[in-house]
């Protein structure tokens, strides 16, 4: 008899327990609930739960040390927000740090909480696809982000002086390098020899992005491969994010929520992951592209390796508990139509993003793009050509 797969939901109001009781009934989990975070750890103590839900202003132990300790004991447990305080600090602070996957505000929709439900578990098991964990057990030890990076993120997670995160930055000179280039870059027109003043000038965001994205590139470690240098993809990955920004405020008049904000930057980390890991495989891979125009990345890696550069770079990113609309998006990119996407306008935008950057790394590797695609994401076809035409000059 095939296993049920298990939900906890955790509150310390027994009225929405028995809501939620009634709306999950039907709905083939197995269901356990718990009216307090002490409860909640000792049944995942004593049962094998898939996924939590979790309230977060609680008496003795509130929704966020709940979250905490569940993501600290029970990683594979997949972590979910139901709550009526939008505003908390808490709720962004669980969804940047991984301790939570997505939030639900309360009053909730029945039938929305059950598809975003059967999404993030469908999700959880297309990481645990038979053939990416092989690929992914080859891999003696999975590499971790430095600790310079999770030093600064602690600082910035706790409002830090701004210099005290500045002269962290400034102890790593790749880090600082970086900086200074994006800051004096044709995006920002900024010129300055000054870390502080080019930190202060691209923002909080854009700094917790380059951090992220060097802390990437000295955790994987990469040798170059032709034309796929080190510093051609971190160009890639700079002008992929820029793009997803400025796109993204194009369509909707307001920036990228937090949790997503590096997602421009850390879609194809699988590419890196090529690069170290199966460097034979990845050399096979663009000769195929190259003698098959049209066929695209994804297909040769599927014909090749049995994986994808996506399905690798979500794996890694789930490994370091990144924000989970990172990882859907890494992981679907090519496919943001998939109805496991929880959120398909925005995977779409980095469908649309990732098409044109590759043009611009290697065309090549480009197969062609579903115009349903560019639909869902909000871009027009002059849009997507004016930003081609940018690109390309």
């Amino acid at each position: 008899m095939e296993r049920k797969q298990a939900i906890l939901f955790v509150d310390d109001e027994k009225s929405i327990l028995r809501s939620l009781k009634r709306a999950f009934l039907d709905s083939g989990y197995q269901l356990y609930f718990a009216d307090s975070g002490a409860k909640g750890l000792a049944a995942l103590k004593a049962k094998d739960i898939d996924l939590v839900v979790s309230d977060m202003r609680m008496p003795q132990m509130d929704g966020y040390q709940f979250l905490s300790r569940v993501k600290k004991d029970y990683p594979q447990v997949v972590r979910l927000i139901l709550s009526g305080y939008t505003q908390e600090d808490t709720v962004y602070k669980a969804l940047i740090d991984g301790s939570a996957k997505m939030y639900v505000a309360k009053p909730w929709d029945n039938r929305k909480l059950k598809l975003l439900i059967a999404q993030l578990l469908e999700i959880r098991e297309a990481l645990r696809e038979q053939r990416l964990l092989e690929v992914m057990n080859t891999i003696d030890e999975l590499p971790t982000l430095p600790a310079t990076y999770h030093e600064i993120m602690r600082l910035i997670e706790r409002d830090a002086d701004f210099d005290k995160i500045v002269a962290m930055v400034e102890k790593d000179p790749a880090m600082t390098a970086k900086v200074l280039q994006v800051a004096n870059s044709a995006y920002f027109r900024n010129a300055t020899a000054s870390l502080k003043r080019a930190a202060v000038f691209i923002g909080l965001m854009n700094l917790k992005d380059i951090v992220l994205g060097c802390s990437v590139l000295k955790a994987l470690d990469c040798k170059a491969m032709g034309f796929y240098s080190i510093e051609s993809l971190w160009e890639h990955f700079v002008r992929s994010n820029g793009l997803v920004h400025k796109l993204y405020e194009r369509i909707h008049d307001e920036k990228v929520d937090e949790t997503a904000g590096s997602t421009g930057l850390l879609y194809d980390v699988g590419i890196l992951v090529l690069l170290r890991y199966f460097p034979e495989q990845f050399r096979e891979i663009i000769n195929r592209c190259r003698q098959q125009p049209g066929l695209g990345l994804l297909a040769a890696e599927e014909e090749i390796m049995g994986v994808t550069h996506a399905q690798l770079g979500a794996y890694l990113l789930g490994w370091w508990n990144l924000p989970h609309p990172i990882i859907e998006a890494t992981l679907y990119h090519h496919n943001p139509l998939s109805e496991l996407v929880t959120n398909q306008e925005f995977v779409s935008l980095i469908g649309v993003v990732s098409h044109l950057s590759l043009a611009v790394l290697d065309v090549s590797l480009v197969a062609e793009l579903d115009s349903e695609v560019m639909k869902k994401a909000g871009v027009s076809v002059a849009m997507y050509e004016d930003v081609q035409r940018q690109l390309q000059s």
